[in-house]
């Protein structure tokens, strides 16, 4: 059913995010930078790019987005 497809994907993205997250928080509560965790952090920004024009958005994560990877 297409609502069961939604689900399963809606689960799977918030699995990915979920361990993208961990990775910065993991980074930024040790204080050590590393590449891992940068490139988690681009992921991230990546995906919440895709529901930029979403109403549903937060507000203070569209402003992180628009100044992390403007529009051209």
């Amino acid at each position: 059913m297409p609502l069961d497809d939604v689900s399963k994907v809606s689960n799977a993205l918030y699995e990915v995010v979920d361990g993208l997250a961990r990775r910065v928080l993991d980074a930024v509560s040790s204080g050590q930078k590393n590449a891992e965790a940068r490139d988690a952090w681009v992921a991230l920004l990546l995906i919440a790019q895709n529901w930029r024009d979403s109403p549903a958005l937060p507000a203070d994560l569209k402003t992180v987005v628009d100044e992390a990877l403007p529009l051209c």
